[in-house]
């Protein structure tokens, strides 16, 4: 892999100290308070980023997210108080659309809604505070550890978090497992390394992830999920989880030798990620073996795991389109509605290589 030279003399400070590992190294470049990727400015989505959303690709995402959430305070017995909260919401365009479709729509529930953001971003926040300022005290910012001391019922939900994770890689060699470290050269510049693995929750991960470990091959440690699954657990009393990610289960994503890292910049795939620290988004699939296995441990009980574009179907996905195909609804809008709808149920689009893992509690 070509290594390229950070131009960022607080990562190189931080590597005169000493290596650092896979998971700090990506928790600097996505996260760092002054350089990170997502802590430095909020037009990282949609066209003039580096990646899409499925948030960002069409409003229709949002407002069948309203149809779960309705469902989901229905189940719940249509209680007075009811909370939505959303982790990691991005440019805030998913939960403006979903609020108005349950404004204009579903006017009961959107009366008994509580919209909470778990955001670590300023950069994001700001522009979701802008972008949902029209919804006034319905929405609020609380962190997700602050939530968990004071447990809300209802729908808790992640779209296209735990792929941005930090990760730890590890692989295997000559029968030995390794992790991956950067540290810098002789010259002074930041090289990869691999070094003997001791970190004592490695094999309790390994398990519970359901990887089956090759000579050779390269797989992602995500103990940042673990963590952030159980204090989501913690941070709902009752209602259900929703996690929408790109990820596979564990013995599928045992079979990609390389692992499954790789960054985006200007909508192209990477893999120095060495090269731009703080200008490159870097992500890597979500194991929803762990989400499920470790999930059960902390009182969430898996409902049901599938396609994006299934679960979307569920919620009216086709109903919509086909309101959309009408003679009477030939404009140009219209058109662009059912290109943006379409895009969820092509082959290799979104629908089809997102899933969605549905967890219950209490």
């Amino acid at each position: 892999m070509p290594n390229s030279p950070s131009p960022i003399p607080e990562f190189r400070r931080r590597l005169a100290v000493g290596p650092m590992n896979f998971r700090d190294f990506m928790a600097f470049a996505l996260y760092d308070e002054n350089h990170g990727y997502y802590a430095t400015r909020e037009d990282r989505i949609g066209r003039g980023g580096d990646f899409y959303t499925s948030s960002s690709v069409s409003a229709h995402f949002g407002q069948l997210l309203a149809v779960q959430a309705v469902r989901t305070w229905e189940e719940l017995g249509k209680p007075a108080e009811f909370s939505v909260v959303e982790c990691g919401a991005g440019t805030g365009h998913c939960a403006a659309d979903l609020l108005a479709e349950l404004e204009n729509r579903f006017p009961d529930t959107f009366r008994a809604t509580n919209y909470i953001i778990s955001e670590i971003s300023p950069a994001l926040q700001r522009v979701q505070k802008e972008r949902l300022a029209r919804f006034g005290e319905k929405v609020r910012w609380v962190s997700l550890e602050s939530l968990a001391e004071t447990p809300v019922q209802g729908l808790l939900f992640s779209n296209e978090l735990i792929d941005a994770l930090p990760v730890h890689r590890v692989r295997i060699r000559d029968g030995k497992l390794e992790e991956w470290f950067v540290e810098l050269s002789n010259d002074g510049a930041p090289v990869e390394t691999w070094r003997e693995a001791d970190n004592p929750e490695f094999p309790s991960y390994i398990k519970m992830s359901e990887l089956r470990l090759r000579e050779g091959h390269q797989y992602e440690l995500n103990l940042d999920a673990v963590r952030w699954l159980e204090t989501a657990s913690r941070a709902l009393a009752r209602g259900l989880t929703l996690t929408i990610d790109y990820g596979d289960l564990g013995d599928h994503l045992s079979e990609k030798p390389d692992g499954t890292v790789r960054g985006f910049f200007n909508h192209q795939v990477t893999t120095d990620f060495l090269a731009r620290v703080g200008e490159q988004d870097l992500t890597a699939d979500a194991n929803f073996s762990a989400l499920v296995n470790f999930g059960e441990k902390f009182g969430l009980q898996t409902v049901k795991i599938q396609r994006q574009a299934d679960f979307l179907i569920g919620l009216g996905l086709l109903d919509r389109l086909q309101a959309m195909t009408s003679f009477e609804n030939d404009t140009p809008q219209a058109l662009k509605e059912r290109l943006a709808l379409k895009h969820f149920l092509v082959p290799g689009g979104f629908g089809d290589r997102f899933k969605v893992l549905l967890q219950k509690k209490g």
